[in-house]
């Protein structure tokens, strides 16, 4: 059994729309080789159990509901979802997802990919930062 571990994170501004992929950022910290990043997508290939912990800031476009979800091959994984309310337009609020996601695949060509999807609102994302970790 292999460690790996990643650190992204992303302090430029990213306005997304509802169901839109928030972008990770770029590599911060790199460990070992079941986990790395594509595009806006943290791969993760082997077998074994992974745990994700993601941390954003987003600025209200609206009043409402800001959601974020962990998608894992483009379904939302169980009970990885953030919600916070925004009082009014330009209202920071702070969101924290912590979850372990299991890959079945030992092959490393089985590359599986973990994705942030907004829904609730329409939101301005001022900062990200995303770890995982093999377990």
């Amino acid at each position: 059994m292999s460690k790996s571990a990643l650190y992204v994170a992303n302090t430029s501004n990213q306005t997304v729309q509802v169901d839109g992929i928030i972008t990770p950022g770029t590599i911060v910290r790199r460990y070992g080789p079941n986990i790395g990043l594509a595009g806006n997508a943290i791969q993760i290939a082997g077998a074994g159990y992974y745990e994700i912990n993601a941390s954003l800031t987003a600025e209200a476009t609206a009043a409402g509901e800001i959601t974020v979800t962990v998608y894992k091959d483009g379904v939302p994984l169980q009970g990885a979802t953030a919600t916070e309310t925004a009082a009014a337009v330009g209202d920071f609020v702070n969101l924290s997802i912590s979850a372990i996601v299991r890959e079945f695949c030992s092959c490393c060509d089985g590359l599986t990919n973990l994705t942030l999807v907004l829904t609730g609102n329409d939101a301005t994302i001022t900062n990200v930062a995303i770890t995982v970790e093999k377990l």
